[in-house]
């Protein structure tokens, strides 16, 4: 659902504040979550690198039934403008529309290989209580990387150009995250009629993904975007 309304949203910076099956035969498992408040280490498992604590929201360690486990973090935003000279993002009708940044990484400690499958449609999502206000979500595909944790929107380029060519295009991303490794991937959010503080992270249900969102004070919503399983 694509709306075109005139808006008009007074700059702000925002700071500290898919269904798509694997064709590869796959293990399903039960999952719990346990939240974490703070980084935990494990013995031969990726390094909780303490430059990614002070960036991280939200880190959760589901516990699959053999006892296995998946650690998904998900950062603090960075936005509001996307470039350091104050420029906010408009599509090419002129819209204006609130920008940020996030990313999200995903520790596979199990002894078994990932399948990592996100699909985020070009649909605009209403999940926000403002009427008419909208969320759409991209996926960069520029390589993250740790020396970029402290740089301005965490170190993405080139912003309004990938915006203005990906508006309504789909992201996909597909990735084999191997036995204790990690992999590290950006998501940009662009709110419209909605703005205030952001807080956004990629959540496992069963095999399911989805990203939640919520911009306090206009509400939250829980967005499908595809699957994690583990690989025979």
């Amino acid at each position: 659902m694509k709306r075109v309304l005139i808006i008009s949203i007074c700059s702000i910076v925002w700071f500290c504040s898919c269904k798509q099956k694997s064709t590869s035969k796959t293990e399903k498992v039960a999952i719990q979550s346990e939240i974490k408040t703070i980084a935990h280490s494990n013995k031969g498992q990726p390094s909780r690198n303490h430059d990614f604590e002070k960036y991280i929201y939200a880190d959760t360690t589901y516990t699959l039934v053999n006892g296995k486990r998946i650690t998904v973090q998900n950062s603090f935003p960075k936005g509001g403008m996307i470039e350091p000279n104050g420029l906010q993002y408009s599509n090419s009708a002129g819209k204006l529309h609130g920008f940020a940044a996030f990313w999200t990484r995903i520790i596979n400690e199990t002894d078994i290989p990932l399948e990592l499958n996100i699909n985020v449609p070009a649909d605009s999502f209403p999940i926000f209580t403002p009427p008419d206000s909208y969320l759409k979500l991209f996926l960069p595909k520029e390589k993250f990387s740790v020396n970029k944790l402290s740089k301005f929107n965490y170190g993405l380029t080139e912003i309004k150009s990938y915006l203005d060519a990906n508006f309504d295009n789909a992201s996909i991303l597909q990735r084999t995250i191997n036995p204790n490794e990690e992999y590290i991937f950006y998501v940009i959010t662009l709110s419209y009629e909605a703005a205030g503080t952001p807080r956004a992270g990629l959540i496992l249900k069963e095999q399911d993904l989805y990203y939640k969102m919520s911009i306090a004070p206009h509400g939250s919503g829980i967005i499908p975007l595809g699957a994690i399983t583990l690989k025979k």
